[in-house]
């Protein structure tokens, strides 16, 4: 499974953060996709992992700091739809998924994207959420 774990020390404790890390084995299952330092005080690491070893390695960084780790979703290609604004796309990538009520998610993406200004999308979703509310209290 994906995770995204995010760290936060100072700077200075790099050294210590270092010498932790490199010592000891990690468990074989454990896969750092990525690495990426922020400008700051933190840093966001995408690793794969299978074991409650992979978490028990990774929590050494607590040691130095603060790590907090989030399972990771890929939502890739509908983000990608939005940004394109390919609603017909992102219809077909969401039933391909095979989740429930993709008329009333296109809905509110369609009621966004024809929205004149991002303060008028924001109405829309509100209103879509008071409907969806109401459905919801019908059934």
């Amino acid at each position: 499974m994906l995770f995204v774990s995010i760290f936060t020390s100072e700077r200075a404790r790099d050294p210590e953060l270092l010498a932790t890390i490199w010592q000891g084995e990690p468990p074989p299952s454990i896969n750092i996709v990525g690495a990426y330092n922020l400008g700051n005080d933190r840093r966001v690491f995408i690793w794969e992992g299978e074991s409650k070893l992979d978490f028990e390695f990774m929590d050494r960084f607590n040691d130095i700091g603060v790590l907090g780790t989030f399972p990771a979703l890929d939502r890739t290609n509908g983000w990608q739809k939005a940004f394109a604004k390919d609603i017909e796309g992102f219809r077909s990538f969401y039933e391909s998924t095979g989740r429930p009520n993709a008329d009333s998610a296109i809905d509110l993406r369609t009621r966004g994207m024809n929205a004149p200004t991002r303060q008028a999308a924001r109405a829309e979703a509100l209103r879509w959420q008071e409907e969806q509310a109401t459905l919801w209290e019908e059934e």
